[in-house]
């Protein structure tokens, strides 16, 4: 036995033995025994329930861990397709002539239209 168990069985059983008291040589040995059987089997059974909570525990920690590990590959993922779909919108405001800064923020418009909206630049006119 590991010397801590020995140490709570000794506790267990110096505090149940002492409120035992009045009895004769031969059956106070046999109670003894019986304490120290039974303190032996709680140290065993508190022993067991300690190991089990901390499993517990580490397996909730470990989902915890798993959880969070899966949030941030969907972020991930989620990132990377914003990229790529501002990359394929950049491609295609190169190929229409508009500025690429324009591309984002149409975001809206682009889902109710399929084409995109070209404006022309009030600037060269007003410049004439």
């Amino acid at each position: 036995m590991k010397s801590d168990k020995k140490q709570l069985v000794d506790e267990i059983s110096a505090l149940i033995l002492s409120n035992l008291k009045g009895l004769n040589e031969k059956s106070a040995k046999k109670l003894v025994k019986t304490v120290d059987k039974a303190s032996e089997e709680i140290a065993k059974k508190y022993a067991k329930l300690q190991k089990d909570e901390e499993e517990a525990k580490e397996k909730a920690e470990k989902k915890a861990a798993e959880k969070i590990k899966e949030q941030s590959k969907k972020v991930a993922k989620a990132k990377a397709k914003e990229a790529e779909k501002a990359a394929f919108d950049a491609k295609i405001a190169l190929v229409t002539g508009s500025e690429a800064t324009e591309a984002p923020a149409k975001k809206s418009s682009s889902k109710k239209s399929s084409a995109p909206v070209v404006e022309e630049a009030p600037s060269s006119e007003s410049a004439e």
